[in-house]
This record gives structure tokens, sequence and C-alpha cells, in this order.
């Protein structure tokens, strides 16, 4: 893996002597094939691929061919943050290989923060039960100190509230990831196993109803790898 500045893994492009030389490691071993280099963007740094980094992608991978003598036939340019390039026509020609995941899942184009045409942004639905509902303050009541995060959260006095809790908490997904399905429904916030909506606004909702989101990626990422929470797969 070659690091083009977004400072996640890789050896760094400008350390040419270090690529040199993990290449010919990987050369002498008879039991490894240098089949391919890669980088990826975006997803630490930010970094959006471009003609120019992703063309310095291209140029490591001719010295390495050049160098070993090997084809190195797969020239990896990165994740979801290329398709917007890749739509445009100015991914360089010697890139052959993207690793697609948001994109298809998700249907986003990473770097433009937006739902792909012809793909669904809502093809995961997470679904969590009401436990609890009832009409409370907006503000907690009290002196305020730390929440189990070592958080101080401030609160906007909206009046009384129908306030929902629902069971599935931070430590199973990304509260500010969630979009409720009924846009009526708005998130106030989590603690660690407890999702808290204000269905004041809302058709009336009981103890036992379920709730649907919509998922971004950082929310879906926690739920899948969460064991509290079962994946079913419809076709």
């Amino acid at each position: 893996m070659i690091d083009l500045g977004d400072l996640r893994e890789g050896l760094l492009f400008l350390n040419r002597g270090q690529i040199y030389a993990a290449a010919d490691a990987a050369d002498a071993e008879p039991g490894i094939e240098l089949y391919g280099i890669g980088t990826n963007l975006t997803c630490y740094g930010a970094i959006i691929p471009d003609e120019t980094n992703l063309g310095v992608l291209c140029d490591i991978a001719d010295e390495l061919r050049l160098r070993t003598g090997l084809p190195i036939p797969i020239v990896s340019g990165g994740n979801s943050s290329s398709i917007g390039l890749l739509k445009r026509g100015l991914v360089p020609d010697c890139v052959n290989h993207l690793r697609l995941g948001e994109s298809i899942l998700l249907g986003n184009d990473t770097a433009a923060c937006r739902v792909l045409n012809g793909l669904y942004g809502d093809a995961f639905t997470l679904s969590t039960q009401l436990i609890e509902v009832q009409r409370k303050p907006s503000v907690p009541i009290g002196e305020s100190g730390a929440n189990a995060f070592g958080e101080h959260p401030t609160f906007e006095s909206r009046g009384e509230q129908i306030r929902g809790i629902c069971k599935i908490g931070r430590q199973d997904t990304v509260a500010d990831g969630l979009t409720p399905r009924d846009e009526q429904v708005k998130i106030i916030g989590a603690s660690s196993d407890h999702l808290i909506v204000d269905l004041t606004r809302a058709k009336p909702y009981r103890v036992g109803d379920v709730l649907d989101f919509t998922p971004d990626y950082g929310a879906l990422l926690r739920a899948y790898t969460s064991p509290y929470v079962k994946r079913t797969y419809i076709e």
C-alpha cells in the first residue's frame, strides 16, 4: 500500500527508497508475489483522489515494474471516494481496480457526500422498539456535571415533550448518523444503551411500537459489529 498523503496506512509516496526496499524484499521471498499496489484516500485525512495523486500511484507502479521486472497487473486507486473522478473520466488509465463498499451498500459518492444517481441511500433499515413513552421536560433538572462519556451537554428549553426511549444506544450505533423514517420523530440524544427521541409532533406511539431509521456509514458500521443487533437480509 502506498500512502499518497491521507496519512493512514502504507509507505509514504515521498519515501521512494523505502518503497523500493519493500518491493525488493517481497520479490526476494519465494512465498510472496508482488501482484499489485494500492492506496487509500479520504477515510482518515479526508484527502480526495485526483489526477495528480493517482498519477503518482501510476508513476510508482511503473518504477516498480522497471525495477523488479514484474508485471504488477493491479493498480488499486482507492475506494468509494474515487467514484466521482471515475464518472468524470479523470481516473488515470493505469488505475484498473477500486475497492468499493459504501458506494454499493449506501449508494454514496463519499467525496461529494451525496447519493449517486441510480443508487439507493436507504437500502438498510435500523429498527428498534420503544420501551418507554412519557411526557417530560426538555431540560434535565438539577446540578449539571459530565455524562457517562465525560461530555458536558447543553439543552435547549422546548417546554414539555412526549419523549420516547428506544432499546438501542451508543454501544450499538451512532445516534447522529440515524435519520428517522417518520419525519416527525426527532432524535434528542443517546446513552450507552438507550436512544431518546422526541415524539411530540409525531403520530401517537406506544410502548412496544417499532421505529425505523436510515443509518449512515458510521451508524451502520457500529450496528453491524454490535453483538446485540440482529441482522436480517430481505431478498
